[in-house]
């Protein structure tokens, strides 16, 4: 596949079951705040599963990306759960501004498609659009990752898959120096290094990896905020 929209167009490549850590940090969001609903920013949102979890504790959710058909498939299961959400489609460069507006936002497995010039533009508008002490949850491929390597490499760290499911998508790895180069202007509350080394992989009977690639798990905050931390 060429096309990020396209991974999106056969239903049995899109994942229903939202990550765990992602439900911590909505919990975590309505501990910190007392304001009913929650805004809160999917970001890449891709099937919507993350989209849907938020929207189901009563939260207003904002999901955007890439794809329309993965923002069609989320529209349609919010539907039939009598849900409701909004969207907006674009690059990821072009995130609508909504200045100080989320409580808070999440990007899961997603932020690494792009080269690290966009990237660093886009966690500047992610930033942005959160308010004064709102929390932002992501993950990021580190270069220690198994899959580091595969494809075109078309600047430092960034690849372009040439097969399989995400052939044509870019992949950008980060060591530690560079995720801390790209949230410098947050206020990083948790940086974790999550390690996973393959000894055998054959793909046998599965769709897409069952198992994560060692990726970079950050929590950061939009300073301004004088008020102390609550547990995640």
């Amino acid at each position: 596949m060429a096309e990020w929209n396209e991974i999106f167009n056969e239903e049995k490549y899109i994942k229903k079951i939202p990550e765990s850590i992602i439900m911590n940090f909505i919990e975590f969001l309505e501990r910190k705040f007392s304001e009913r609903p929650l805004k809160i920013l999917d970001f890449l949102c891709g099937g919507g599963r993350h989209t849907i979890a938020a929207a189901q504790r009563g939260h207003s959710v904002f999901g955007f990306d890439k794809s329309e058909n993965g923002i069609q498939f989320t529209k349609s299961q919010l539907k039939e759960l009598g849900l409701m959400a909004e969207f907006s489609i674009g690059d990821m460069t072009e995130l609508p501004e909504k200045p100080a507006f989320f409580h808070g936002g999440f990007s899961w497995d997603a932020l690494h498609h792009n080269t690290i010039k966009n990237i660093k533009i886009t966690v500047e508008k992610i930033k942005h659009n959160i308010k004064p002490g709102g929390y932002f949850l992501c993950n990021l491929l580190s270069t220690k990752s198994d899959s580091r390597g595969n494809g075109n490499e078309i600047e430092p760290e960034t690849f372009i898959k040439e097969d399989g499911l995400e052939a044509g998508v870019m992949h950008h790895y980060f060591d530690e120096e560079e995720i801390l180069d790209l949230f410098n202007d947050w206020e990083i509350i948790y940086l974790n290094e999550q390690i996973n080394r393959y000894v055998k992989r054959t793909y046998e009977g599965f769709n897409t990896n069952p198992f994560p690639y060692t990726k970079w798990m950050i929590l950061a905050m939009v300073p301004g905020s004088t008020s102390p931390h609550k547990e995640f």
